[in-house]
């Protein structure tokens, strides 16, 4: 705003120039003083191209065609302004009571150039080596003097811009704004008092509107803090902010922010709009509350209603300015916060006609995930909901900490109710490189049917227990998600039951077309580990123990596909009293949508294949032990008709040669006797 207030005060001095001149001096001499004092004001090379033309009515002024303003030393070419015309005109009645009020001030068709360099300095400061005064020249005197001094003899009702075309370049962060068809209103009453400028424009290809109105401008440039109304329009969105403010800058006041579409607005700042996911402003972002703007350029919402898609949030928040992207620090409370588009939710997965692939496909969906949102700021919030919905998981009473640092989103749990139990762990969604996923959680208590339905999509489980899992996934959609999942877990279910057959009753009947009344499968216990390669579950230790009998399983579960192939052996009682126990196994194969049961008959004859085996080498070991035990008897009893001996079974080597050795030294005493004898 200080450039405009600066060209305004220029096209005093060239009003003061012209009221003085009238007709008496030649064209010539007057072009001569107008661009000697605006060169004076502006320390600007300036030329008048066209011809001066005094005006007596309605207004004392002049109009000048063809103006050139250029720009400082530090700049090689081009120019600050060069407009059309300038046309200024002061009051009669003012002037005759010793005032100066501008009644007409208009800078028609200008090609505006404002650049920054890449060392800070600006060719729309008018200051020596592109600093700005704090004290701007008196143009009537050519004296410094504070701007609230100027403005509290000059007033005005009217300074226009017409018709032009701004760009600004800032030749440090490349940024390039072009302004087409600015026009620009400046009102500035006596004595400095409510100051107002309208402005609309087509920046970087969106149509905006702004107004500003300020109490006391003459107070705000001597460096006060004055109220301030401002509203901002664009084609998809408003903005309102009423307060206070100052040169600082700083402010502070009531926001009121709406935005359906952030595109033309960010254009206006050359940025991209970033695609949001639903639940974090895809569809409508607004904000209200008590913001301060500081001094280092900090944003502080306070007693904040945050409004992102259909939820209402309740915010305490700091924005705080970055290197790479601005980052946000604060807490947010809320009843209820749908973010499964992150991972692929429904509100993510619609597509054009209202249907995700998945749903025609009866896989999972396979439309790509955005995740460019997770870039738009870094973040380190917690949260306190009644409701979160992720996607891959429904949890109530949420007390959590996101960080979100360079595209890489944390959910760390706190105290989360989830599926009528409790959960805990850490939800991690990274979008650096293409979006990977990690969920390491840890459900105690919870009710089961819910919980599977929207982990794995597997409805016919019902019960409660707990659940750990720790998966990783890699992929741009739920689908790649799913196939390439990674990990581990174990489940500990309690009483419960398996939906769509029963199992006992198949077995009982010998017939896997069996439904059975209520078509359920009750159990007391269920426990088992996984793990997961490539989306594919293993898992071989089951165990179902039941009224009925005990079952134990072991098979596959292809995450990715939505296929099942798992055996079952169910050990089913028909008697009272556990006797005459049947076990057949089962195999349940097919699609998750419309799995089959069958008796696993080869499985049955390999098990005959393989009792009938035992069997035999059992025999075999028999017969050969057998013979073994025949031949060592007869061994033994020649042994003991050579050696005299009573070689008894079990006896050792030792036992033997000791037995021997005994009979030897008792014959050998025998023939010594019969010698002496």
């Amino acid at each position: 705003m200080r450039w405009v207030i600066r060209t305004v005060f220029a096209l005093v001095v060239l009003g003061l120039i012209a009221m003085g001149s009238l007709l008496a001096i030649p064209t010539e001499r007057i072009a001569a003083l107008v661009t000697d004092r605006l060169e004076q004001a502006t320390d600007r090379r300036v030329a008048v191209t066209g011809r001066i033309r005094p005006t007596l009515i309605p207004h004392l002024g002049a109009r000048v065609e063809g103006l050139e303003i250029g720009n400082p030393d530090w700049l090689d070419e081009g120019s600050l302004l060069s407009a059309e015309s300038v046309t200024v005109g002061v009051s009669w009645s003012a002037l005759l009571s010793g005032e100066i009020r501008l009644e007409e001030a208009v800078l028609d068709a200008p090609e505006i150039t404002l650049i920054r360099a890449a060392d800070g300095r600006a060719n729309w400061d008018f200051g020596e080596d592109g600093v700005t005064e704090t004290t701007p020249t008196d143009p009537t005197s050519g004296e410094a003097s504070s701007g609230g001094g100027l403005l509290s003899t000059l007033g005005f009702d009217a300074a226009e811009i017409r018709n032009a075309n701004l760009r600004y370049l800032d030749q440090a962060s490349g940024q390039d704004l072009r302004a087409e068809d600015l026009d620009l209103t400046l009102r500035l009453p006596e004595a400095g008092g409510r100051g107002s400028l309208e402005a609309s424009s087509v920046v970087n290809g969106s149509e905006i509107a702004f107004e500003a109105s300020i109490d006391g401008i003459a107070a705000l440039l001597e460096g006060e803090v004055r109220p301030l109304t401002l509203s901002l329009e664009w084609d998809g969105g408003s903005a309102a902010f009423d307060g206070r403010a100052g040169l600082s800058p700083a402010m502070d006041g009531q926001l009121n922010f709406e935005a359906q579409d952030l595109g033309p607005l960010l254009a206006v700042i050359g940025q991209p709009a970033p695609d949001l996911p639903y639940g974090l402003g895809r569809d409508r972002i607004a904000v209200a509350g008590d913001v301060t703007l500081a001094s280092e350029g900090s944003m502080h919402l306070r007693q904040g209603r945050l409004t992102l898609d259909d939820h209402v949030l309740t915010a305490n928040l700091d924005l705080l300015p970055g290197e790479d992207r601005p980052s946000l620090r604060g807490a947010i409370q809320g009843e209820e916060w749908n973010l499964s588009a992150l991972t692929g939710g429904a509100q993510g997965e619609q597509t054009e006609g209202g249907s995700s692939d998945g749903a025609t496909t009866g896989g999972w969906p396979r439309d790509p995930i955005d995740v460019s949102g997770l870039f738009a700021l870094d973040a380190e919030i917690t949260l306190a909901l009644a409701r979160l919905d992720l996607g891959l998981a429904n949890l109530d009473g949420v007390d959590l900490l996101a960080r979100l640092d360079q595209g890489r989103l944390v959910l760390e749990f706190r105290r989360v109710g989830a599926y009528d139990g409790a959960m805990s762990g850490t939800v991690v969604v990274n979008g650096r490189g293409g979006l990977s996923t990690r969920a390491d959680l840890a459900f105690r208590d919870v009710s089961l049917r819910p919980l599977m339905e929207e982990l794995a999509g597997y409805d016919r489980l019902e019960g409660r227990g707990d659940l750990a899992i720790n998966v990783l996934g890699v992929g741009n959609d739920v689908a790649s998600l799913m196939q390439s999942l990674e990990g581990a877990g174990q489940v500990q279910f309690g009483q419960g039951a398996i939906l769509g057959f029963d199992l006992a009753g198949m077995i009982r009947n010998f017939d896997p077309s069996f439904q059975g009344e209520g078509q359920r499968t009750v159990f007391d216990s269920l426990n088992a580990s996984f793990a997961i390669t490539s989306g594919v579950l293993q898992n071989d230790d089951l165990v179902l123990a039941a009224p009925w009998g005990q079952v134990t399983g072991a098979g596959e579960a292809d995450i990715g596909a939505q296929t099942l192939n798992y055996r079952v052996i169910p050990g089913v009682m028909q008697g009272a009293d556990g006797s005459g126990g049947i076990s057949v196994p089962l195999l349940i194969t097919g699609p998750w949508a419309d799995l089959s049961f069958r008796p696993d008959l080869a499985f049955i004859a390999e098990q005959e294949l393989a009792e009938e085996r035992e069997r035999l080498e059992a025999e075999a070991r028999a017969r050969l032990a057998e013979e073994q035990e025949r031949l060592e008897q007869s061994i033994r009893d020649q042994a003991s008709d050579a050696l005299g001996l009573d070689i008894q079974e079990g006896q050792s080597q030792e036992e033997v040669e000791d037995a021997l050795e005994q009979r030897l030294r008792e014959q050998a005493e025998e023939q010594l006797r019969r010698l002496f004898d």
